[in-house]
């Protein structure tokens, strides 16, 4: 017998959309089968405080269909993590995906190819 958490999983991957506004965080759930192209997002909740209110929500909201979910958050990819980790500690996942969001956006100095040039001629 097959759950229907594994049937779930098996043709679809979640993908949480968390977004912070001017008064707290949102959420919308993105439902894309295995392999398809990536719907609109089909389900919307906000007013959350805190991200981690708001993952807390996500996770129970999730936690008998799907065991991971993907996370994006203000538009950058964050990962995928356990739906048990997100009701466990939502603070630690709330601050992993903080610094997960900020090493995103976090861009390398552009190398100069004339320097590059100079360094190997030494």
């Amino acid at each position: 017998m097959v759950n229907n958490s594994t049937k779930a999983e098996r043709s679809m991957q979640p993908v949480v959309e968390l977004r912070s506004d001017a008064t707290g965080y949102t959420y919308g759930i993105r439902a894309p089968r295995a392999g398809g192209v990536v719907p609109p997002v089909s389900f919307n909740e906000g007013g959350f405080v805190g991200l981690a209110d708001c993952l807390l929500h996500v996770a129970r909201g999730m936690g008998a269909n799907f065991s991971r979910v993907y996370v994006r958050l203000e538009g950058h990819c964050v990962g995928e993590h356990d739906i048990a980790a997100l009701l466990d500690d939502p603070d630690l996942v709330a601050a992993e995906l903080v610094a997960a969001h900020r090493a995103s956006k976090a861009k390398p100095e552009p190398v100069r190819v004339e320097r590059l040039t100079d360094d190997l001629l030494r």
